[in-house]
Formats: structure tokens, C-alpha cells, sequence
């Protein structure tokens, strides 16, 4: 296998390692109303977005920043994009209807945290 190829391969590993951890994150911050499809698209959108740092760096010092580095990391970050666009059209459709309780961050929150 050539180096491009490797490389490849060495952020899709990256990039799902990682985003098992930061999915469960994100999904036990905010719950997930858009069922399986909301949850595809988020995985793959977090997926895609954490292989944009990884791909950007070893793409550019294995086989160079404008001919593999640059393109792939911009792959990777449109792939997220249509991703989490995806994600976004889910979700909306989704909590049509379902009330929603955000706790905003208030003065007596803001007196409490020690900042």
C-alpha cells in the first residue's frame, strides 16, 4: 500500500475510536429525538468531523499539504457537514411538538460556578 492509502486508513481508526467516546457525550448531554436516522447522522457526522485535525496533519507530513493533506481534510470536514446538515433536518422534524426544557444559564448560576 502506498502512503495515501495508509494514511486513510490510520484516520477512519482515529476518527472511529474517537467518536464513540464523543457520541456518548453529546448524546448524554442532549437527548436524541430523531430515532435511528437522527442517530446515524449524528455518528457519522461527529465521525467525520473528528477526522479532520488527523487527516489535515498526516496527510500533510506523510505525502504532502497540497496534494493529499489539504483535500482530504476538507473531504472529511464537508462529509460532516452534509452529516450533521442531515442531523439537523432529522432532529427539527423530530421535536415538532415535543416541549423541551432548556435550563439557560441565569445570574444565580453565574454567582454559583466559581468563575
Amino acid at each position: 500500500m502506498d502512503r495515501s492509502t495508509w494514511v486513510i486508513v490510520i484516520v477512519l481508526v482515529i476518527s472511529i475510536a474517537g467518536s464513540f467516546p464523543a457520541t456518548r457525550l453529546s448524546k448524554k448531554k442532549q437527548q436524541i429525538y430523531g430515532g435511528t436516522l437522527g442517530e446515524i447522522f449524528h455518528y457519522l457526522g461527529v465521525l467525520a468531523y473528528i477526522g479532520v485535525a488527523p487527516a489535515a496533519l498526516l496527510g500533510t507530513f506523510l505525502v504532502g499539504p497540497l496534494r493529499f493533506g489539504i483535500p482530504l481534510a476538507l473531504t472529511f470536514l464537508a462529509v460532516a457537514f452534509v452529516m450533521l446538515l442531515g442531523y439537523g433536518v432529522v432532529e427539527r422534524s423530530a421535536r415538532v411538538g415535543v416541549q423541551i426544557d432548556d435550563h439557560l444559564w441565569t445570574q444565580e448560576d453565574a454567582k454559583t460556578s466559581g468563575l
